[in-house]
């Protein structure tokens, strides 16, 4: 459900979980950051920064700033509790199993992947470009939560707004790779094109996790097919903000 500067997950919210995906509007960064940029060390503010995130959480109603960790497009899974900020940590999932905690990862043509067993009380927010996709990140969080005792049959995704195969020029080497992620994978690679359809390829991991089809969710948009709304670093050549996917479990959950 898009409202003004966000869009926010139904799914989630059906089941008291707070879950969205921000768009590029309603900050105070300038170009060519403008202006919801929540990118750090790329040559905006960090004041800029803090006010958009302040003006986040009152707008999707968290009270807490979220973990965050230092992104390396990798596979490791950090573990949070209690109140956040900026982890001196490299993960590309964040999990928690703690009422009260929020979690966010930063994306500009990436696909964003938010994870919740709302039974168990465990969510998760994915990181995943196409090395984390050809590494089957969102498969290692699923395992990894299900060590804290979730259950995959019913746990709940939100996948975000990434790059689409529009625009998602990739190698044979790449193309290879994310193939060999997941069976049947290469249905969402056109080796004639050279493109790739990384949420799809996101989507097939996770049913074959054993998640639900019926609990999975996708945002169909392209990050660099619309410069008004979204931050594109292929797009942009790097010059360029970075979004927020925020999942919270609220402490009376």
């Amino acid at each position: 459900m898009v409202e003004a500067d966000l869009i926010r997950s139904s799914l989630f919210r059906q089941h008291g979980l707070i879950a969205c995906f921000t768009l590029r509007t309603g900050g105070v960064s300038s170009a060519p950051f403008n202006t919801l940029n929540f990118g750090e060390g790329l040559g905006d503010t960090s004041e800029n920064t803090a006010a958009n995130l302040e003006s986040l959480l009152k707008l999707a109603g968290i009270p807490d700033a979220p973990h965050q960790a230092r992104q390396i497009h990798g596979t490791n899974v950090l573990h949070c509790s209690g109140k956040g900020g900026m982890r001196d940590q490299e993960a590309d999932s964040l999990i928690s199993d703690q009422a009260g905690t929020t979690l966010a990862v930063r994306t500009a043509d990436c696909l964003p992947v938010l994870l919740a067993d709302p039974e168990a009380g465990i969510i998760a927010a994915v990181h995943a470009g196409w090395r984390g996709t050809a590494a089957n990140i969102a498969g290692r969080t699923i395992a990894h939560m299900q060590k804290l005792g979730a259950s995959s049959a019913r746990m709940i995704a939100s996948l975000g707004p990434c790059i689409g195969s529009c625009c998602f020029h990739i190698g044979e080497e790449t193309a290879g790779a994310l193939a060999a992620s997941a069976s049947d994978a290469d249905e969402f690679i056109d080796h004639q094109q050279g493109t790739a359809d990384l949420s799809g390829i996101n989507h097939l991991q996770l049913q074959q996790a054993g998640l639900r089809d019926s609990n999975i969710e996708t945002m169909q948009a392209c990050t660099s097919c619309n410069s008004e709304m979204y931050f594109s670093f292929r797009r942009d050549h790097g010059k360029t903000g970075r979004h927020l996917a925020v999942v919270a479990r609220p402490a009376n959950t």
